[in-house]
């Protein structure tokens, strides 16, 4: 190996990185935590809305799949976070697609955002980054030692 060969990263590496950070992001949301840097609590929903996802009448055509209020967790139906895939890696980057746009935005003018990384997210990618420097450098810097002794 060359010394060249320590700082680029394959696409199954980027996929493996933006697979995790979808795990994070929806973990996060489960536990109301926002991707906001400093990943504070999400706003409380509205009392209407509240009283209406307890009993089940929030969603479309008055269904709720999940009727969490505490802490928000933004899964009525699912559909949203459900929507939230790691995709197109490169050699450099991979991307986050946030299918359902429109209802995270919605819910980021809320006070409940869930795009970007917060915080401990973003550190999560440099310690990431740094096990793989530091596992390459381990290989790159071994070397055969060879004793002959001759008696």
């Amino acid at each position: 190996m060359k010394s060249k060969d320590i700082m680029p990263f394959e696409k199954r590496k980027w996929l493996e990185l933006g697979g995790k950070l979808v795990t994070r992001i929806l973990e996060d949301t489960e536990k109301g935590i926002s991707q906001d840097a400093a990943g504070g609590k999400f706003r409380k929903y509205s009392e209407d809305y509240e009283n209406k996802k307890k009993t089940g009448k929030a969603g479309p055509k008055g269904v709720s799949n999940n009727k969490q209020v505490s802490p928000p967790n933004l899964r009525l139906t699912g559909a949203m976070l459900n929507s939230l895939k790691a995709q197109k890696p490169t050699s450099e980057s991979v991307e986050l697609n946030y299918r359902e746009g429109l209802k995270f935005e919605g819910n980021a003018k809320r006070k409940r955002n869930v795009y970007g990384l917060n915080n401990n997210n973003e550190e999560f990618v440099r310690k990431f980054f740094r096990e793989e420097i530091d596992n390459r450098i381990i290989k790159f810097s071994k070397k055969d030692i060879i004793v002959d002794l001759k008696i």
